[in-house]
């Protein structure tokens, strides 16, 4: 029925509802959708963090792990025992191995070390010692692990032509200079008699302490090194750079003593030949004889032997035969002239004598002297014999003085040769083996000790 002309249209108010309620929901979704992913982000966010975290710290550990190393090698460079330098560590050979205590990190985190060092008895001219540091999560995470290698090379106790604590004083006319007897750097090698394949300028002097006299004609050619407290001489006297700020210490090296090696002999008197045919070597391979109160003097080291000695004092008459070796530890002088001083048929590495004496040691020959002195204690005159005389070698000592007309000559193989006596040990790099070849084969190279 038409009551007033007009027709009632259906009301659109629950369909403007619907709407509403729908777009709220797409709304809702939405925003729950981007919750979700700004939660994923920021929980990836704080694990990458938290890894983070543990990767530097894992390197800490690490690092405290190598210096728990370089620490042992510092004890031994002090003078203590070998095996009082590496006590706790399990050894075996010629490799050291350490598990240090767990430590507790960040966030309830494990933190393991272990450190593996090669050549810890100074079997080697270039130990090394790898730490590897593992953190292991609380939340189940893959552990994070840095491993971290240092490489050392032993200080040899010549690195220089002469060292001199207290003074200098070349002879007029004398000349220092240097060659190498071992220029291709084999383990078995002839050496080369001076000049070799040609004397070079690397005879490097180094006066720490006191005067550096260079007398009328005298040349050093190669660098001079001074300390602050000593007065440059002439520059027309050196060849190389003269440095006044140089600064080294030179330790006298530990003595052996019959106790610390697997097989040694004692001795009244030295034989005429080392070593007697019934004597076996240590397990380093050398032969050692203790003669606390002889000198050694009118002795023979045989051809090819490796001979170390502990004598009272240092005289005339010993002979190094070729292929052969002699290292003497002495708390006297030495004292060595004429025809038979010094006689050694092979390098001058091959005679190295090193003295604890505050003595005065008169080094002389009618041949040419092929030796190593180390006497940190003691003046050190070089006199030789004839018109012409000649050192091969290098000598440190608290006061170093040379006749006229005396030619030393540096030889540059003591820098490198395995045989020479270390002093310590000097850091020659440090690396992260993350993603190296050596990393992949670190478990065959250390026996499963490391990862």
């Amino acid at each position: 029925m038409n009551t007033g002309g007009h027709r009632l249209r259906p009301s659109n108010r629950p369909r403007r509802k619907g709407s509403v309620l729908l777009s709220a929901l797409l709304v809702a979704t939405a925003i729950a959708a981007g919750l979700g992913g700004y939660l994923a982000v920021s929980h990836n966010a704080l694990r990458l963090a938290q890894r983070t975290y543990y990767l530097n710290d894992a390197a800490n550990l690490a690092e405290a792990g190598l210096e728990e190393a370089a620490y042992c090698f510092r004890l031994i460079n002090a003078g203590v025992a070998v095996s009082s330098a590496w006590n706790g560590w399990t050894v075996n050979g010629n490799n050291a191995r350490l598990t240090l205590p767990s430590f507790s990190r960040g966030l309830s985190a494990v933190g393991t070390v272990k450190v593996y060092v090669e050549g810890f008895n100074g079997s080697t001219i270039a130990p090394y010692a790898i730490s590897q540091a593992t953190i292991t999560p609380l939340d189940g995470s893959p552990p994070v692990i840095k491993t971290l290698k240092i490489g050392l090379r032993k200080k040899g106790a010549y690195s220089q032509a002469i060292v001199t604590t207290t003074a200098l004083d070349l002879g007029t006319g004398s000349v220092i200079d240097s060659f190498n007897s071992n220029p291709t750097d084999s383990t078995e090698f002839t050496p080369l008699d001076y000049p070799g394949t040609g004397a070079a300028a690397g005879g490097d002097v180094v006066v720490l302490g006191g005067t550096a006299s260079l007398g009328n004609r005298s040349l050093i050619q190669g660098d001079l090194l001074l300390d602050d407290s000593v007065a440059a001489p002439d520059a027309s006297h050196v060849t190389g750079t003269i440095v006044t700020d140089y600064s080294g210490s030179f330790p006298l090296p530990t003595f052996p003593a019959i106790g610390s090696i697997t097989r040694g002999y004692l001795l009244l008197a030295f034989p005429g030949t080392l070593p007697r045919p019934a004597d076996r070597p240590a397990s380093d391979g050398r032969y050692y004889y203790f003669g606390l109160l002889s000198p050694i003097g009118a002795t023979t080291i045989a051809a090819g032997a490796n001979v170390t000695v502990v004598a009272s004092r240092v005289t005339s008459g010993l002979t190094i035969q070729a292929g052969a070796s002699c290292i003497i530890y002495t708390f006297g002088t030495v004292s060595t002239s004429g025809n038979s001083g010094i006689v050694n048929q092979s390098w001058a590495g091959a005679l190295q004598i090193f003295t604890s004496t505050g003595g005065t040691c008169d080094i002389g020959s009618n041949n040419e002297i092929r030796a190593c002195i180390y006497a940190p204690f003691a003046d050190v005159r070089l006199t030789g014999g004839g018109s012409s005389p000649s050192f091969v070698g290098s000598i440190m000592a608290r006061a170093v003085r040379t006749s006229a007309n005396l030619a030393f000559h540096y030889d540059e193989a003591l820098q490198h040769s395995s045989l020479v006596v270390g002093i310590g040990w000097s850091l020659t790099n440090w690396y992260d083996l993350h993603g190296t070849p050596e990393a992949a084969g670190l478990g065959a190279a250390t026996s499963g000790f490391l990862d």
